[in-house]
């Protein structure tokens, strides 16, 4: 694993950034508490630098300053949010192996794509075949 030193600078500023953000908002509640629960490991990740979440979890977490601290206050984070974002996702794109690893996240998220089409036709034969309310 890298220590954040070894960090590409726009990596290690949005990491820091990242931080700061989750320090500003209640983590037991909102979009934070719901990503901590569902994916400490990855939370930890994009707060070591070595994931970069994606832009959809920053803006989530964006709404939780919102709620927080204010529209204003999430107005204001949202330019430099952004700015800071694509600056690490470039770094981390860059990085030797760049490439293949974007390979290997599309690949993994097409997997997760046929699971979820497949899941809902299994629940949609399944509460259509359904004949009572209990088993739909």
């Amino acid at each position: 694993m890298m220590v954040v030193q070894q960090l590409p600078g726009g990596i290690r500023e949005f990491a820091g950034y990242l931080r700061d953000l989750l320090a500003r908002v209640d983590q037991r509640a909102g979009w934070a508490a719901v990503f901590w629960q569902r994916d400490p490991d990855g939370m930890r990740a994009c707060l070591d630098g070595t994931e970069v979440p994606p832009w959809d979890v920053v803006e989530a977490l964006l709404i939780d300053l919102a709620h927080d601290a204010g529209p204003e206050a999430a107005a204001q984070e949202t330019r430099r949010a952004r700015a800071l974002h694509g600056a690490s996702q470039r770094a981390y794109d860059s990085r030797p192996g760049g490439r293949e690893a974007l390979g290997d996240r599309l690949d993994q998220m097409l997997r997760e794509q046929r699971y979820a089409a497949e899941r809902r036709t299994e629940l949609t034969r399944r509460l259509t075949a359904a004949t009572s309310a209990e088993e739909a």
